[in-house]
């Protein structure tokens, strides 16, 4: 039964190529090079109901901005490159990608925003241009000052190679990635009930540093009245349904695998629920449950009320993204003014080095068509337009808009916006078609508060220790197939082992569950893509790297 749905997903997977890649060449949109106005069709995703068009200022600024730096590298006149920019809703993005793939019409740069097997299939099949070797391109007529070693897209030789690795096809690949913050999760908590314990002899720290930090912080904001209103209304850390915040970030502190780990004895790559660290989590969470240390409501609370308890002064501690500090201490300041948010990237477990569970890195990716770029000369000039979109110039044009217009900058040099609904509109999504790969650049909007500026300061120092998902790059057709089932299963039984409805055995029946329901052709599926593609090999052997090695304990 599984070796024919195992047949059957292949067929599927090749028939939807198949059907992509079918009467290539039937719709094409020429880049006029020559003209003075070269005009590049991009098609993205927008959040807004009225995203920017040719009137706006923003737009026309960095159509001519375009303009000048094309003129400077090819040395002929660009009045202007205008980007037809062709806005999509989000919610209906993926669906507006499979028609394009269907019908074979393409825009000159497309966003990717979710790597199916179709996606898979047609980078494996050519539909798009392979341009692994074009980042680090050298040219020495390029060489300069700025940029010593010559490449030929200084902006993309920037981008981040473990991130290319993770929209990698078969270790080719195929598109620029739309860059987000790595080291985006912390622990948000109220700095001011730690200051009041460390005074009262409970805490001897003003901030946590290890995991038994944190369980001496549970135990005091819940039996100290951290407070001080002589009442035991507090309680240590705010749970909700949204139970991966917490319980994945934990995970990763005590020694989880991030996703997908190496089972050495089995030869086999395994999922995190099934290792030691991860059922260590789960454990030191259901400890903390027994001893109140976590809201009882914990498997029912919404995670729209996770703020409420924060901001009421219930539960003192969050975690989950750490820019949650920085609303939070805007929001609390008008219920609490003494109230102090702060937050740190993680904790220790003892004397081991840091572990923080990252962000793949990026939000979709833009692929070149080969039906709509179909030279080297315009794979080039579409190319240099990409690079010089990840300027600093640019990107500052996208995220703030045109200085003394959409914002102004303070004494210290950050911008602080001009928030008036008809300027805003000049630029808001053209983040959303940013890249930012070399960012964040020396422009930034000014501190709200000290919480948002020691978030900033978390996500530089995360990066430094992220453990990534080697599993990243990779798809699963049996996931495809039975993941919603799956990911059911596992959700069920990680929360009624945490509340005590389940036993380390019942935990254990679950995961066999889960191997039965296909989990194990799922991993499967990751140990052979990882194996089947060229460049985790090293001398002809297959390296498997030690930060991938874990121990399993299901």
């Amino acid at each position: 039964m599984k070796n024919w749905k195992r047949i059957s997903m292949l067929v599927l997977a090749t028939g939807l190529a198949a059907s992509s890649l079918a009467g290539c060449g039937e719709t094409k949109k020429p880049i006029d090079l020559n003209s003075k106005t070269p005009s590049i069709e991009v098609m993205t995703s927008a959040n807004k109901t009225n995203s920017p068009g040719q009137e706006s200022p923003v737009v026309q600024a960095i159509e001519k901005h375009l303009g000048e730096a094309m003129s400077e590298k090819y040395g002929k006149q660009y009045d202007k490159v205008i980007l037809d920019i062709q806005w999509v809703v989000s919610t209906a993005y993926g669906e507006k990608v499979t028609a394009a793939l269907g019908a074979n019409e393409y825009p000159n740069v497309m966003l990717v925003t979710a790597r199916n097997s179709s996606i898979i299939q047609n980078s494996k099949h050519g539909t798009f241009w392979d341009i692994t070797d074009y980042f680090q391109k050298k040219d020495d007529k390029f060489k300069s000052e700025e940029n010593p070693e010559g490449y030929v897209y200084p902006e993309l030789a920037k981008a981040n190679p473990v991130i290319n690795k993770n929209i990698s096809v078969d270790g080719r690949i195929s598109g620029i990635y739309r860059a987000r913050t790595i080291g985006r999760q912390g622990m948000t908590y109220r700095r001011d009930w730690v200051e009041n314990l460390h005074k009262k002899g409970v805490l001897d720290f003003d901030e946590p540093k290890t995991l038994d930090d944190l369980d001496a912080m549970m135990k005091a904001f819940t039996e100290n009245d951290p407070d001080g209103n002589g009442k035991k209304d507090t309680y240590g850390m705010i749970v909700t349904t949204f139970l991966d915040g917490p319980l994945n970030n934990l995970a990763i502190w005590m020694g989880s695998p991030n996703e997908w780990g190496y089972d050495e004895e089995a030869g086999e790559w395994k999922p995190w629920f099934m290792s030691e660290g991860y059922f260590d989590a789960m454990t030191k969470m259901r400890e903390w449950y027994q001893a109140k240390y976590i809201n009882k409501n914990m498997a029912t609370m919404d995670a729209n009320d996770w703020d409420s308890e924060f901001l009421n002064g219930y539960g003192g501690i969050q975690i989950d993204v750490a820019d949650r500090a920085r609303r939070n201490a805007t929001n609390i300041a008008e219920k609490n003014p003494n109230a102090v948010v702060d937050v740190i990237g993680y904790v220790t477990d003892g004397d081991a080095d840091p572990r923080v569970l990252p962000t793949t890195g990026y939000m979709g990716y833009y692929v070149l068509p080969h039906q709509t770029v179909e030279t080297e000369e315009e794979l080039d000039f579409v190319l240099s337009v990409l690079d010089e979109c990840n300027s600093e110039e640019v990107v500052d044009l996208c995220n703030y808009g045109i200085e003394g217009t959409h914002y102004t900058l303070d004494e210290n040099g950050k911008a602080k916006i001009i928030s008036e609904d008809s300027l805003t509109k000049d630029y808001q999504d053209l983040n959303q078609f940013s890249m930012g790969l070399a960012g964040p650049y020396q422009l930034t909007t000014a501190y709200a508060n000290k919480a948002a500026e020691k978030v900033q300061q978390v996500y530089d120092e995360n990066e430094q220790w992220a453990v990534m998902n080697p599993m990243a790059p990779y798809t699963s057709d049996s996931y495809a197939m039975s993941g919603t089932q799956l990911d059911a299963i596992i959700a069920e039984a990680k929360t009624n082992y945490i509340i005590g409805n389940l036993d380390e055995a019942g935990y254990k029946k679950a995961i066999d569950q889960w191997l039965k329901m296909d989990g194990d052709l799922v991993c499967q599926d990751y140990t052979e893509a990882y194996e089947n593609d060229k460049s985790n090999y090293k001398d002809g052997k297959l390296y498997i790297p030690e930060t991938s090695k874990y121990k399993f304990r299901f």
